[in-house]
């Protein structure tokens, strides 16, 4: 990320409500919300200080950490800036199957479905990046993240290791993926969403009212909500619960603001009749480009 020491602003994505990735190799500021490319500014756009920081870690940064270190090894880096010409994901990996390359980076996508007898050392680096993301799945995200990525090690006839870097030691999902125990981790972790409930205890839908303006955007959250009380009240009473509206945790994607109220519910008949009643009724303004999207069991509440 390119930050300001003086005013401590980041530079933002003009789109989305994210920082801006910097990518050294191509000397660009790239969004990893919705992919828009711009040049670095040569002063902070708040306050116009020039002595703008770079900081943060990412696989481009890890990879001259690693080749300083190793300096007799051959690393190779995996990841969205890399693998965009077709068949280079596959070259990457016969090489480092074949031992021509010894290291490799990655994102996620090296964490997962590869099969190399020959590695013996695995190491995870910012395990916890994800754990305090405001979604009650993150530390599941997290525990099937370190999981995935330390059972590439030893997986041959030679021993294993590996190594995880995290500032949370003692957090249920790291301590459990690290000892490859799957059942401590969900009893621990199921033990925890009972009280609010939240699945498997309980069933959700998300309603995310998104437009290209901001207040338009959070009158219409309001105006749904209020119209989600009346049709519970009047249907499904006391089946169903309303938390919200509010601002997603990402509030603004590909210029597009974004609230969201979620349903809440014990049985899923009374979530599927008010989703889809609400669905099909609830008047939507063709102004501002307003639109509702019902997401029923959502992956993610970002």
């Amino acid at each position: 990320f390119v930050i300001c020491p003086k005013c401590g602003q980041v530079v933002k994505c003009h789109a989305c409500d994210v920082a801006l990735t910097y990518h050294k190799g191509r000397r660009l500021l790239l969004c990893h919300t919705c992919d828009a490319e711009r040049s670095c500014p040569p002063a902070c756009p708040s306050c116009r200080a020039t002595n703008l920081h770079y900081g943060g870690i990412g696989t481009e940064r890890l990879e001259r950490e690693v080749e300083l270190a190793f300096p007799h090894h051959v690393a190779r880096r995996m990841d969205s800036d890399t693998m965009r010409t077709p068949g280079s994901h596959e070259q990457v990996l016969a090489a480092f199957r074949a031992g021509a390359v010894q290291i490799l980076l990655g994102t996620q996508m090296i964490a997962k479905g590869l099969d190399f007898p020959n590695v013996t050392l695995v190491g995870v680096v910012d395990a916890d990046v994800g754990i305090n993301l405001p979604d009650f799945r993150a530390s599941e995200r997290c525990f099937q993240l370190v999981s995935q990525v330390a059972g590439r090690a030893g997986r041959g006839e030679k021993h294993g290791d590996v190594i995880v870097q995290t500032r949370v030691p003692d957090h249920h999902a790291v301590r459990f993926a690290a000892a490859h125990d799957y059942e401590g981790f969900a009893a621990q972790e199921l033990e925890g969403r009972h009280s609010p409930p939240y699945p498997p205890f309980s069933r959700l839908a998300n309603v995310i009212v998104s437009g290209f303006s901001e207040n338009a955007t959070m009158e219409l959250a309001q105006t749904a909500g209020g119209w989600l009380h009346a049709l519970i009240a009047r249907r499904e009473p006391g089946a169903l619960s309303v938390i919200g509206p509010a601002p997603c945790p990402v509030d603004r994607v590909k210029k597009r603001w974004r609230w969201h109220l979620l349903l809440k519910a014990e049985q899923a008949g009374p979530l599927t009749r008010v989703a889809r009643y609400f669905a099909s009724r609830f008047p939507v303004p063709a102004s501002y480009g307003l639109r509702i999207v019902v997401d029923r069991d959502p992956a993610s509440l970002l």
